[in-house]
């Protein structure tokens, strides 16, 4: 409808109520052309669904849609400017259809709790119905009872047959449903004699009885409100739209509501009078005009009783809706011990409990108090009554029927006689359970605030502080009432800009901006931070607030930088470690016409028998005091720690293997003079050195510390104080590992490896909170082979690649069988190699695994090296964030002895830090240990990631761990790792 015709409409519509004595309703009238004016012409498509239910709904002989429900719809729909279209279907379906969307509104519904969980309803009912049964013709139905052993045709999913089996079932009444798709169906089950009686309503049934040769019972089912619904949550403005016209109409007696209830439920008959007695008519002319002005009256004063009592009964459904559908319970109890129910409202329902739980004496309201709030509530009220007051609230605990908790706040009313005496008690009793839980919510929210170690700003949206928490104060220096009104602006560095435009555009797309910027405090002092602010949108009336959270990077930057050198480095001595020892041979290895490298490995002879005589206090001053001799003794050359009492050294361009062998005696004889320890005790030690050349035997940096670490064996082996270079005859051990290579070849294609668990522990609770999977090949000829004796040669020849996918696999189907024995594991770890991480359709991989194994990708993590991680650090990135989005959690191992950027580590989208084991081995009695592993507690922390040690095989190590803010752990300790019937043992033992 265009606006000048909904206009028109409205105006037509103000000017018949103008002319009634009710001014507000001519007010009204002229709102209604007002609002009409300003409502766009965009017509709604309403779906309408359409069933078989003569006179209410159904089509007729021509085809169309008609009836009471379909003529109401059609009147509002064309007040509100909505094409109907209508969708033919069976009851059932229509309901399931609307339950859906896919219908928009279903007429002639009624309400019942079932359909409350499934449909919308308007507040004002279309029509007031009820079903009678009708019998065949010699069948006697006077009762309810009579129904004993007959089959009941009843129309499917409908209310009839939800109350009808209700009342059968209480009277303990046999019967047999004949469930039919529609009342027809229902009349023709009877008259086929397929069911001796049918339940219709009575518009119905009286239309079409007679037509199928039945007669209608004594027997009438209590009367229901029929209603529109629609989908649970869905089209509001309908609803609104259809209670608005229905309260407009009913109360007004001229309508074309009470128009379309006399079309459709009965008119009026018209008597034709014969031409012989005309002239009767005249005699009576007179009668009637006198009548007439009778009848006048009496339409008028029946009229103006019908709209009184239509108002009535509005106020009285009015009011116990908004009773069912309110919070607050009303009580009337007797002052008696337990404090008996007189009356309680219908939605006591909303607790689990029926009204006659509570009227039928069975129970009293002290049932249903909580056993630790009875004593104190008795308390209360005995105190309120004693001091004689009328009025008094209390908060306490109920049991709802399922066994649930909720909180109450009961109003109390105490009303008295003349003389003081208690005649009755009435009590508001409101769910205040949320009420509570918000309030609970806001005190922890506020303890965080104040005591989260981030500094935290609330500014208006101009950017000026209104509240900072107390970390802001202790990072800044600054009080919060130096800083209140004051711009947020004030706090940044002078000689750095901080882009204020680019984050104001931020929030205003998207309400959030983080990055670094850096800011000075009260005393002047400089610091990096990293800040997070999002634009919080107010309640309606009030101005929105900005929230700045921010972490002082000052320290995270000084322990990256110490991780960072330490990823290098040795602690203890600050040579370079392993690590970077491979890396710059790496970088001479290889090399076309590349120099000529001897690698000496060094061992100090008898260090252990110092350190278990003296302490690691005085072990670890004899290493510092060895480093500082090796690095006097060979400058300029590459010198580093290997662990323990390890030293290794590469000279590049030795004169010859006599050079070399001259260079390790040096070292002997350097390493064998007096020490002083720090008592004053003198001591003797020595050393031991195994040499390799490059490129003579070993050809990658692995290999050759490999064969410096054979020669120094053997010089150890051969009497200590000595040096042995690398030959030949060493290479047993390369046969034994092609030997290896064929048998663990077959191993994997034989079905002979098989899968260890070793548990995750959290530190807090004890409890396992996951496992890591670890593969164990069992040799037919030499039992259980340990790891480190194949995976090398597996990573060598390249089969790491299908081990490791068949460890997923495998991990992935036992814990998809854990999860169908009921045991719900919460993580299964599994170590993904090098070669897996940077190998094509990893991703692709992981997630036909999981599909195929159905186990859940939120319980699974990947373990991977930050050495692996840091080889093509842009595409480690791109995996690792497409495994994320699968959904998998990310764990770094053996973190801190790499020797990666820590700059890239923010970058990774990673959940866990590792702790090396190496690490943890002497955090009890080991100074450097200890310190590496507090640098990565803290990194972790700092981060937000979640940190677990592994290798915790005593009780100061898990102390220690404990102590720093260790979140889990795993070792012997614990458990070694186990097959998989002794792991689900040992998970379900907790």
């Amino acid at each position: 409808m265009e606006w000048t015709e909904r206009i028109v409409s409205g105006l037509a519509c103000a000017g018949r109520r103008w002319r009634r004595p009710a001014g507000p309703v001519a007010l009204f009238g002229l709102v209604c052309v007002l609002w009409l004016a300003s409502t766009p012409a965009h017509a709604r498509e309403v779906t309408v669904g359409l069933y078989d239910n003569d006179p209410k709904v159904f089509r007729d002989e021509s085809g169309e849609p008609a009836g009471l429900f379909v003529d109401m719809i059609r009147e509002i729909a064309e007040r509100e400017g909505w094409e109907l279209a209508f969708e033919d279907c069976q009851w059932a379906a229509c309901l399931d259809r609307t339950a859906t969307g896919e219908i928009d509104l279903m007429p002639d519904v009624a309400i019942s709790e079932q359909r409350r969980d499934r449909f919308a309803f308007h507040q004002v009912p279309v029509l007031h119905s009820w079903s009678r049964v009708y019998r065949s013709p010699g069948l006697e139905i006077d009762s309810m009872l009579d129904l004993d052993g007959r089959r009941i045709a009843v129309l499917e999913g409908s209310i009839q047959q939800e109350r009808l089996k209700g009342l059968l079932d209480e009277f303990g009444i046999t019967y047999e449903f004949v469930p039919v798709a529609d009342f027809r169906s229902a009349f023709a089950a009877v008259s086929e004699g397929k069911a001796g009686v049918a339940v219709v309503n009575h518009l119905f049934g009286g239309r079409y009885a007679g037509s199928f040769g039945l007669e209608r019972s004594s027997v009438v089912m209590e009367p229901s409100r029929l209603f529109f619904a629609t989908a649970k949550g869905r089209n509001p403005q309908l609803l609104a739209a259809i209670d608005a016209h229905l309260s407009r109409w009913q109360a007004d007696s001229q309508s074309v509501y009470f128009d379309i209830l006399v079309r459709w439920t009965g008119e009026p008959v018209r008597q034709v009078v014969p031409g012989w007695v005309w002239w009767v008519g005249k005699l009576i002319l007179v009668l009637l005009v006198l009548s007439l002005g009778v009848a006048f009256w009496l339409r008028r004063a029946v009229a103006q009783r019908t709209r009184h009592l239509l108002q009535a009964r509005g106020e009285l459904e009015t009011a116990y809706q908004v009773i069912e559908a309110s919070p607050s319970v009303l009580f009337r109890w007797r002052l008696s011990p337990g404090w008996p129910v007189e009356y309680v409202s219908g939605n006591v329902r909303r607790w689990g409990y029926e009204p006659e739980f509570f009227t039928s004496g069975e129970h009293c309201f002290a049932d249903i108090v909580h056993s630790d709030d009875l004593e104190r509530v008795g308390a209360e009220v005995e105190a309120h009554l004693k001091a004689g007051e009328t009025a008094y609230r209390q908060e306490y605990r109920i049991l709802h029927a399922d066994g649930g908790v909720g909180w109450v706040g009961d109003l109390t009313h105490v009303f008295r006689d003349q003389q003081g005496r208690v005649e009755r008690i009435e009590g508001v009793v409101t769910d205040i359970t949320e009420q509570r839980e918000s309030e609970r919510r806001q005190r922890e929210a506020a303890a965080i605030l104040d005591n989260t170690l981030e500094g935290v700003i609330v500014t208006d949206d101009n950017g000026r502080i209104l509240m900072v928490n107390r970390a802001f104060q202790s990072l800044t220096g600054y009080t919060e009432h130096e800083v209140l009104g004051r711009p947020v602006s004030f706090l940044d560095a002078e000689d750095r800009g901080t882009p204020w435009t680019e984050i104001r555009e931020q929030l205003a797309t998207s309400g959030h901006w983080q990055g670094e910027i850096t800011s000075r405090r009260k005393n002047g002092e400089v610091f990096p931070e990293l800040r997070a602010i999002s634009l919080v949108a107010g309640p309606v009336g009030e101005d929105d607030r900005i929230v700045h959270l921010f972490t002082d990077m000052s320290r995270l930057r000084a322990t990256e930088e110490r991780l960072d050198f330490l990823a290098g480095h040795d602690a203890l001595t600050g040579l370079p470690n392993r690590a970077l020892l491979l890396s710059r041979l790496s970088e001479r290895v290889g090399v076309p016409s590349g120099p000529t490298i001897g690698v000496l490995m060094i061992d100090i002879d008898r260090f252990r028998d110092v350190n278990d005589s003296y302490g690691h206090h005085v072990g670890d001053t004899l290493l510092r005091q060895a480093a500082q001799r090796l690095e006097e003794l060979l400058s300029g050359q590459c010198l580093a720690r290997l662990g323990g009492d390890e030293f290794a050294v590469l000279i590049e361009e030795p004169a010859g293997r006599e050079s070399l062998g001259r260079c390790a005696e040096e070292v002997v004889e350097l390493l064998s003079r007096p020490w002083q320890l720090d008592n004053g005790t003198e001591v003797r030690l020595g050393a031991s050195v195994g040499i390799t050349i490059y490129p003579d035997f070993g050809r990658s940096p692995d290999v050759l510390l490999q064969q410096a670490d054979a020669a120094l064996y053997r010089a150890k082996a051969e009497g200590r104080g000595v040096h042995r270079f690398f030959d030949e005859s060493l290479t047993a051990g390369a046969r034994q590992r092609v030997e290896m290579e064929t048998r663990l070849r077959h191993a994997i294609d034989g079905g002979d490896l098989e899968l260890h668990y070793q548990p995750q522990v959290d530190i807090g609770s004890g409890r396992i909170v996951g496992a890591e999977s670890l593969v164990r090949w069992r040799d037919g000829d030499r039992g259980l082979v340990p790891p480190d004796a194949f995976i090398p040669i597996a990573e060598q020849t390249g089969m790491i690649g299908a081990l490791g996918e068949w460890v997923l696999r495998e991990a992935c189907r036992q814990g998809r069988a854990w999860l169908d024995a009921g045991l719900r594991l919460p993580r299964l770890s599994v170590n993904l190699c090098p070669r897996q991480l940077h190998a094509e359709g990893l991703v692709e991989r992981i997630a036909a695994i999981l599909a195929e194994t159905g186990y859940p990708a939120e319980r699974l993590e990947l373990e991977l090296t930050e050495t692996a991680l840091m080889h093509q650090q842009d595409r480690s990135i791109s995996v690792l964030r497409s495994l994320r989005r699968l959904g998998v959690h990310l764990a770094i191992d053996d973190f801190g002895t790499g020797y990666s950027s820590l700059a890239y580590l923010r970058q990774f989208p990673i959940d866990v830090l590792k702790i090396d084991k190496r690490f943890v081995d002497d955090l009890a009695t080991n100074n450097d240990d200890r310190e590496i592993a507090t640098a990565i507690l803290a990194l972790g922390q700092a981060l937000r990631l979640s940190v677990i040690a592994e290798g915790v095989e005593t009780a100061e190590q898990l102390a220690f761990l404990e102590s720093n803010g260790c979140d889990s752990y795993q070792g012997y300790y614990f458990s070694p790792p186990v097959p998989a019937p002794a792991f689900a043992r040992l998970f379900g033992e907790q």
